[in-house]
């Protein structure tokens, strides 16, 4: 199970804080806003997917983090 201090935030995205606050949501909320210019490595692209429904999404941003979910699906299938 991850932990918010396992989701690194860019300091790009921190311009109202010093250090990210020390929670999940509020990471990945923060990521979701800018996605895809950041967050699309394979763990934080999983989280988004799995917490999709408690981050304010719009439909077009949701349905891009679903595809790459699928995507980083595939690419693990194929190393197996």
């Amino acid at each position: 199970m991850y932990t918010a201090k396992d989701i690194k935030i860019p300091k790009e995205l921190l311009w109202d804080y010093k250090e990210p606050p020390d929670d999940l949501l509020w990471r990945l909320q923060r990521i979701a806003d800018f996605f895809p210019a950041y967050g699309t490595d394979e763990k934080t692209v999983r989280l988004l997917f799995e917490y999709r429904e408690n981050l304010k999404l719009e439909k077009g941003k949701c349905r891009l983090i679903e595809l790459y979910y699928e995507v980083w699906n595939e690419k693990t299938a194929e190393r197996h």
